[in-house]
């Protein structure tokens, strides 16, 4: 059953019951794998399990998901710089492979291009394709299928994706996932993960159940060796390890894995309204400054910082406090920003542990004092394991 271990004799008497306790709200292609997903996804708990299913179909019903394919119009941006394809074959037990050079992925540009619902149905789109090409594969081999391996490659993965908006909407991706597609993935490959890795894994975890988080792999230097382990080289495009080429020649074969790429600004719609739950707004003094200190206690942390102002402009810079000199260390130079006309975002790597000090600086301007909002946010690696964020919130997907 495509990686899944079979029924026990206690599992399948619940799984009669389980339909049972459903049969008014089941149709013909709900059958016992259909259902299965449910249970395991709630470890076989029938009150669970049911509570998550009837959610799902009403979820389904109120959203059209089973005529989205017909329904909706992928943007033009969306199909030139989405990342990620399914690839022409299979796994060697015969389920289908995405493969996602998610450092490709341009979240900024995409969510100033397009309408967040838009961008979640996009992934939408993605997954109900492959359901479907579950069932195909099915009948072509006579086998279940209904899982898939999931190769995620980090090359190019920086600081622009730990950005608060695109991890916002990346954890709604991952809750529609394991709330409305359940067992889907198989296994998850990782490879190329770069330093900052453990950063954004730490912002997601969160949002993946456990036995998810089980199956996800991150692979070391041998990758390609892995990958060839998992699916055949002559399906596996040549730039990651295979040998297969486009027509063209061209090892990453875009004709079946979108590249993705940065998104030019000729696409940008709207200004992307960058307020976040949880701004502080203080104001700052004529010739004044508004300073915030900020201990550090790993290395390669991060600081997210997000602010505006309402009338004029701000300077805004970082230091660190060397304990040694007893002097700042400038780690951001102080520069003024027109954040009244276009908040600023950003992310900055704190290299080194230490009191880490934020300047909002105002002391150029004799005249006029500033009301500043902000947000800062300061990650820190950790190997602790996080609790698992159950979301019941709807999702809107007309916004």
């Amino acid at each position: 059953m495509s990686g899944r271990p079979e029924l026990t004799g206690k599992q399948k008497e619940k799984l009669i019951q389980f339909r049972e306790n459903l049969k008014d709200v089941l149709g013909p292609k709900h059958d016992d794998y259909y259902l299965t997903r449910f249970l395991r996804a709630r470890n076989f708990d029938l009150a669970k399990s049911e509570e998550m299913l009837r959610n799902c179909l009403i979820w389904r019903e109120k959203m059209k998901i089973d005529t989205i394919q017909q329904d909706f119009k992928l943007p033009e941006v969306a199909d030139k710089y989405w990342a990620g394809g399914v690839l022409d074959g299979y796994d060697k037990d015969d389920c289908p492979v995405w493969l996602v050079p998610i450092g490709n992925f341009d979240p900024k540009g995409l969510l100033h291009s397009m309408k967040h619902g838009d961008l979640i149905k996009v992934n939408l789109l993605v997954l109900e394709y492959q359901y479907e090409q579950f069932a195909i594969r099915t009948k072509e081999i006579g086998k279940q299928i209904g899982q898939l391996t999931l190769i995620v490659d980090l090359e190019n993965l920086g600081l622009q994706h730990l950005w608060k908006p695109g991890i916002e909407l990346f954890t709604k991706m991952l809750t529609i996932m394991e709330q409305h597609y359940p067992e889907t993935l198989k296994s998850i490959l990782v490879v190329r993960a770069p330093a900052i890795f453990p950063i954004a894994y730490q912002l997601c975890k969160p949002f993946l159940q456990e036995y998810t988080r089980k199956k996800i792999q991150v692979l070391g230097s041998n990758w390609r060796d892995v990958l060839r382990q998992h699916v055949d080289k002559d399906i596996l495009p040549e730039y990651w390890g295979g040998t297969k080429k486009d027509p063209d020649g061209n090892p990453k074969c875009p004709s079946l894995i979108k590249q993705g790429g940065e998104v030019p600004k000729s696409y940008y719609k709207t200004e992307f309204d960058l307020t976040q739950k949880g701004m502080i707004t203080k104001d700052i003094s004529r010739a004044g400054a508004l300073e915030l200190k900020y201990e550090v206690h790993k290395p390669a942390s991060v600081l997210r910082y997000t602010f505006k102002t309402y009338d004029n402009d701000i300077g805004f810079g970082v230091t660190l406090n060397d304990v040694t000199s007893k002097k700042p260390v400038v780690v951001m130079e102080n520069k003024r920003h027109n954040s009244h006309m276009v908040p600023e975002d950003g992310e900055l790597i704190l290299e080194k542990p230490g009191t880490y000090t934020v300047k909002f600086d105002n002391s150029y301007s004799w005249t006029k004092g500033k009301a500043v909002s902000y947000l800062l946010e300061v990650l820190e690696p950790t190997d602790e394991e996080p609790n698992f964020v159950e979301q019941t919130a709807e999702l809107d997907l007309n916004k």
